[in-house]
């Protein structure tokens, strides 16, 4: 299976991310073509990820409908707990991995890229496009990634 995987996962994913397949088809056919997906995950319709034997996913965790992984140049690591909002894109470059840690939240259309980290439990704001680290609790917006206080800090 793994000779051909790189030219069967093309069509074979395309069907996969149709919306009237059941989440659990969507992870047992990732499992199949090498990803490490723990219990709970959670994929919505039209997910495309590329090279999954190159993606792990913690337990618990949803992935929003549309989101795109691209996993060719580097792995990319998710935590548990972790939200990616519809549309959301992460995308990893060499030289290590892409890794958003226990209890992010990716929002809606934010982009992340390259060998990065998102924190325990930070948030990056809907739009928003990363390219460098993101402290734990920290909440990122767009449009400019402007980091804000701690989620955790009291006005």
């Amino acid at each position: 299976m793994r000779n051909y995987s790189s030219l069967l996962w093309p069509p074979v994913s395309r069907l996969a991310a149709m919306t009237f397949v059941p989440g659990r088809v969507r992870v047992g056919v990732l499992r199949l073509f090498g990803a490490d997906i723990g219990r709970g995950v959670l994929i919505r319709p039209r997910v495309r990820i590329r090279a999954p034997r190159r993606l792990s996913v913690g337990t618990d965790s949803w992935i929003g409908e549309a989101v795109e992984l691209d996993c060719r140049r580097a792995p990319i690591v998710i935590g548990s707990d972790v939200v990616l909002s519809q549309a959301a894109r992460l995308i990893a470059a060499e030289p290590g991995p892409l890794i958003v840690d226990d209890g992010a939240w990716i929002a809606l259309r934010a982009t992340v890229t390259g060998s990065v980290r998102v924190g325990r439990r930070a948030v990056v704001g809907a739009g928003a496009r990363i390219d460098r680290e993101v402290a734990p609790h920290a909440l990122v917006r767009s449009p400019a990634a402007i980091a804000a206080p701690s989620l955790t800090q009291r006005p």
